[in-house]
């Protein structure tokens, strides 16, 4: 009896909340998740508030409160499983516990101030991009000089303001944990176990309950709004996903679900003429477009306007910032329906000069296996005696564009390294009228060979500078979108002046085309307005007129090829439009974010990852009525190509 009531004194001592080490590190993980549970519900209500009109009812909260727990929660713990991995193995192997104390005495300061930094760049994040930092918040960390000088030039005051509330936070945070390095571990069973109880609580809290899939964004989907339903994330967590799901960007398969490969690239092949079909078993798309042209050694000059929506067009149903464009309209073989592909210039690029179908995956520019091979516009033309180049006015290892367009058959890439005399500097290079000029130098060089010449502007970008006297404001203060485009419109207009005085509508197909729009977002799964941008194509062999039907970016490198008379096989899915009636059933394939949309004229098909996969009425090429059932097999097949193609390298010239 005695033995026995000396061991129930010993296990009751023994306990763990009795082990001073224990019990210090136990609080601090406590207030370490009390803190985490505050700060980042404190920034949601912010969020919410500042976004409350987009609500649509006040049920909305209960979901973005109670999903916001559950995702913070399971952050928290996330974070939180190195201290406790820490805390089991001091036990197990009977050490003193004094490094462990060193580590954690920046491990939660430094935690809870990368949440608290997140938090504070959410707000500026969000009035550029409409969403939480995502993905782009690292792929933009591989910038940092044009990163640097945006947020310098264009957000000067959030920065600062974010950087010193994230010291003074994180000082805070270093005070409120301090560690006492005197105390040490003492070592027992029962501490042990106590430890090893935590596991599982952990793995429910990470988890976010018993379910089949552990918690992740679209468990806490409530809305068509993809602002609305970043709400219930918080921003590191949604960064971190991201990252985490960018080790399957490959893949579209685990994002929007997988059908037989077979019947994937049948679905594919039939958007083809089977007369044209090249049954290649390597390269399942290549076929031999027929052209109305014959071979005639023209000129390709293709500029690409950076950010250049239809919300600037006024021909467009846009506001009347561009003055120039609409005149061009009347001159050109205007696209009154042509939609990007997404909204990065990486993106753009991508469609433009390669034809390729987006994907939930980075555009292939910065993809490795796309980095030699893989087909473009340059190395079909570069095949056909072009003498091609790509021309910027930036740096041209931005979104990696200098790698992949010499691994991929442009012979010259120049950039603002290469101007020997420029007359405005801006943050993301000189101004869209020193581009033109070198452009146009570089185009009376004669050189023997017809050239392909892509041109990428950057003046409409971010902080928006651009040289003073140049044009009549659109509105003030001068840094701002509309001036920006008012002024790419009149450089542009400039250059294709120059051209048609030169004569090179003559000798050349000209293109104007935009990247994407600027700042994409709205209250929809996929704001398809903001895909909607301004295209032309200007020779003086093609009569002007204003095309109605619905194209897509990737539409537009087949049309160009067919239009210099060329024939030579090619792996490109999209339409030849000069092949193509006017009253022809057109597409649009359109990547936001982790969303695809897939539209033709009657019907949008919204391809979501995890989740139920949606099909809208076509009103005006907007989202209409939801439809009881949605067709995904065509949309699911375009989507899967794309990751299927890049995957197996089947998207090359033979």
């Amino acid at each position: 009896m005695q033995r026995v009531s000396s061991k129930a004194v010993h296990a009751f001592y023994d306990y763990p909340m009795h082990n001073p080490f224990l019990k210090h590190h136990i609080k601090q993980l406590a207030l370490y998740l009390f803190l985490g549970l505050l700060l980042l519900t404190f920034s949601r209500s912010i969020l919410t508030w500042w976004q409350y009109d987009r609500l649509s009812s006040f049920n909305q909260l209960w979901f973005i409160f109670v999903g916001g727990l559950r995702i913070d929660l399971s952050l928290l713990l996330q974070l939180a499983v190195i201290p406790l991995l820490g805390l089991i193995l001091v036990q197990v192997f009977t050490t003193s516990g004094r490094f462990y104390g060193r580590f954690m005495r920046h491990y939660y300061p430094l935690a809870l101030a990368l949440m608290v930094f997140m938090e504070l760049a959410t707000p500026t994040f969000i009035l550029e991009y409409d969403t939480r930092p995502d993905r782009l918040f690292i792929e933009y960390l591989v910038s940092p000089k044009e990163v640097l000088g945006m947020l310098v030039n264009g957000y000067l005051l959030p920065t600062l303001m974010v950087l010193t509330l994230s010291a003074l936070t994180t000082w805070y945070f270093y005070r409120l944990f301090r560690t006492d390095y005197g105390l040490k571990s003492h070592i027992s069973g029962s501490a042990l176990v106590f430890l090893i109880i935590l596991i599982p609580v952990f793995v429910l809290g990470i988890r976010s309950g018993l379910q089949h899939r552990p918690i992740n964004p679209a468990m806490v989907t409530f809305s068509q709004d993809r602002m609305l339903n970043t709400l219930p994330l918080n921003s590191l967590y949604h960064v971190l996903y991201d990252v985490y799901q960018m080790r399957h960007e490959a893949s579209a398969a685990k994002t929007y679900g997988s059908m037989p490969t077979a019947d994937m690239l049948t679905i594919i092949q039939n958007e083809i003429d089977s007369n044209q079909l090249i049954r290649n078993q390597h390269i399942p798309s290549l076929h031999r477009a027929p052209s109305k042209q014959s071979k005639n050694n023209k000129n390709l000059i293709i500029v690409v306007e950076e950010s250049l929506g239809a919300q600037f067009v006024a021909k467009l149903g846009g506001q009347p910032v561009t003055q120039y464009l609409d005149e061009w309209a009347e001159k050109s073989w205007w696209f009154e329906r042509l939609y990007a592909t997404g909204t990065r210039s990486a993106r753009g690029l991508e469609a433009i000069t390669t034809g390729f179908l987006p994907s939930p995956a980075r555009a292939v520019l910065k993809l490795p296996k796309a980095q030699h091979d893989f087909f473009s516009i340059a190395s079909l033309l570069a095949n056909e005696g072009y003498e091609t180049s790509f021309i910027y006015g930036g740096e041209s290892h931005f979104d990696n564009m200098r790698g992949f367009f010499l691994g991929n058959g442009f012979q010259t890439v120049i950039d603002q390294n290469d101007y020997q005399s420029y007359e405005f500097m801006g943050n993301w290079g000189v101004s869209d009228e020193d581009l033109f000029n070198e452009a146009y130098d570089f185009l009376i060089q004669n050189t023997g060979k017809p050239k392909l010449t892509v041109i990428f502007t950057s003046s409409n970008h971010t902080p928006f500078e651009f040289p003073d006297q140049k044009i009549n404001l659109y509105e003030q203060p001068k840094q701002t979108v509309n001036n920006a485009v008012r002024y790419a419109d009149y450089a542009v207009n400039k250059f294709l002046i120059k051209l048609a005085q030169n004569g090179f509508f003559k000798n050349s197909v000209v293109m104007v085309v935009a990247d994407h729009d600027a700042r994409v977002q709205g209250a929809q799964l996929v704001p398809v307005s903001h895909f909607h941008i301004p295209g032309m194509i200007i020779s003086d062999d093609i009569k002007p007129f204003k095309d109605r039907r619905l194209v897509s970016q990737i539409d537009l490198a087949p049309t160009l090829i067919s239009l210099l008379g060329i024939e030579s096989p090619n792996p490109m899915t999209g339409y030849d439009l000069t092949q193509k009636p006017l009253t022809m059933p057109g597409r649009a394939i359109m990547q936001y974010g982790n969303n695809q949309a897939y539209m033709t004229d009657d019907v949008i098909t919204i391809l979501r990852p995890e989740s139920q996969h949606l099909s809208f009425t076509n009103i005006n090429d907007n989202l209409g009525v939801q439809l009881d059932q949605a067709d995904i097999e065509i949309p699911l097949a375009h989507a899967l190509f794309s990751s299927w193609a890049y995957d197996q390298q089947a998207y090359r010239l033979p």
